[in-house]
C-alpha cells in the first residue's frame, strides 16, 4: 500500500556524516525507524549517495545503506531511493563540489545502475537528483534543465535496464515549479520520468495560500494536459512548514515568518486534505522528519515533525490521526 497511499516522509536517515553532525548516527536508527512505523506512515525518501557508495577503486560498496533500508523494510516501510549529487564531496583543494553535475553521465548512470540492482528486491521507486532547477542544488548553466534531461534520460534508461518494474521519478522541482515543469517538457524529459515530482513550500499562514496551492497544481496538470502526458500521477515529495517550541525566539524560514508547533500541524492537516480536492496528485512526503538543530540556523530547523530529542510535536500525532482516519476509510 505504500506506493498507493498518499502519506510520505522525508527523514535524511543517511545522515551520518561529518557535514551533518552525524544527524543519526547508527545507535538512533532503530529507534528513529520505529517511531516512523508507528506514525503510520509506509514510504520514506532516503538519499543514497554517490560519493557515498562508490569507492576511489570505482567499486561499489552499499554497507552503509543496507542497515537502514532493512531497518525500514522490517517495519513495512518502502523506500524512495533519491540517487544524487556528484561522486566526490570536495575537490583535491577542498573545495565543495558535492552540487556540480557530473562531467561524464555515463558515470553517473553506472551508479544509478548498479545501485538500483542491489536494492532490486527491497526499492521499486527511484529518484534522479534534488531539485535541478535551483542554483544551490545543480550547478551547471541555467539552461532550461536541457542538461539535466539528459541526465534524466541516462537514468531512466539506465534503472530500468536493472530493473524493468522500478518507478523514476524526475528530481522534484522548486520554485519556480511551473515554469520548470514547462522547461523539463520542452527539453524532451516526459518519456523518462514515470512519476511527475515537485517541491510546494508556501506561507502557510498567507491569506492566499490555498488559492496559490490549487492554482499550482492546476498549472501543472495543464502542462502535462498540453504535452499528451496525462495519466501520470503527481508527487510532492517536499512540502513543510516549521513549527517552533514556545519560548523559542521568533525567526523566519524560506517561505516566510516564525510559527507555533500548532500552526504547523493545522498545516499539515490542511494540505493532506487539500490533495482530495486535486484527483492527479497521489501522494505527499512531509518534509521533515526530525528537527536539524542548528543544521539551517533558522526557523527550517524546525520543520520536524518531531524535536532533536525525538519528542513528538503536534504534528506528529496530527499525522498519526490523519493516517488512522485515512486507512479506517480504505478498510472500511
Amino acid at each position: 500500500m505504500s506506493a498507493s497511499d498518499p502519506f510520505g516522509l522525508l527523514a535524511f536517515l543517511h545522515w551520518n556524516h561529518d557535514w551533518n553532525r552525524h544527524h543519526f548516527p547508527e545507535k538512533l536508527l532503530p529507534k528513529a525507524v520505529d517511531q516512523i512505523a508507528d506514525l503510520g506512515i509506509r514510504m520514506v525518501r532516503l538519499d543514497i549517495l554517490w560519493c557515498d557508495v562508490q569507492l576511489p577503486s570505482g567499486q561499489f560498496d552499499f554497507d552503509r545503506y543496507h542497515n537502514i533500508i532493512s531497518l525500514l523494510k522490517e517495519r513495512n516501510i518502502d523506500t524512495l531511493g533519491l540517487l544524487q549529487y556528484n561522486k566526490f564531496r570536495v575537490d583535491e583543494n577542498n573545495q565543495e563540489i558535492w552540487n556540480h553535475p557530473p562531467e561524464n553521465f555515463s558515470e553517473f548512470s553506472n551508479y544509478v545502475s548498479q545501485t538500483v540492482q542491489h536494492f532490486k528486491n527491497q526499492v521499486k521507486h527511484w529518484e534522479i537528483w534534488n531539485e535541478p532547477n535551483l542554483p544551490f542544488y545543480w550547478t551547471g548553466p541555467k539552461d532550461g534543465l536541457k542538461r539535466y534531461s539528459e541526465l534524466l534520460k541516462e537514468s531512466y534508461l539506465a534503472a530500468k535496464k536493472a530493473d524493468s518494474q522500478c518507478l523514476v521519478l524526475n528530481g522534484g522541482l522548486a520554485s519556480p515549479v511551473m515554469e520548470d515543469v514547462t522547461n523539463l517538457y520542452q527539453a524532451g524529459a516526459a518519456p523518462f520520468f514515470d512519476i511527475l515530482n515537485i517541491h510546494t513550500f508556501f506561507n502557510p499562514i498567507s491569506p492566499a495560500v490555498l488559492e496559490d496551492f490549487d492554482h499550482l497544481i492546476k498549472g501543472i496538470r495543464s502542462i502535462m494536459d498540453t504535452n499528451a502526458d496525462t495519466n501520470k500521477p503527481i508527487w510532492i515529495t517536499e512540502v513543510g512548514c516549521p513549527g517552533l517550541p514556545d519560548g523559542t525566539p521568533q525567526q523566519n524560514w524560506f517561505s516566510g515568518g516564525s510559527m507555533n508547533e500548532t500552526q504547523q500541524a493545522d498545516w499539515l492537516e490542511i494540505i493532506y486534505e487539500r490533495r482530495l480536492h486535486h484527483p492527479s496528485l497521489k501522494k505527499i512526503f512531509w518534509a521533515f522528519y526530525r528537527d536539524l538543530e542548528g543544521e539551517f540556523k533558522d526557523a527550517t530547523d524546525y520543520l520536524g515533525i518531531v524535536r532533536n530529542d525525538l519528542t513528538p510535536k503536534p504534528a506528529y500525532w496530527r499525522f498519526k490521526k490523519i493516517i488512522e482516519t485515512h486507512n479506517s476509510q480504505c478498510e472500511g
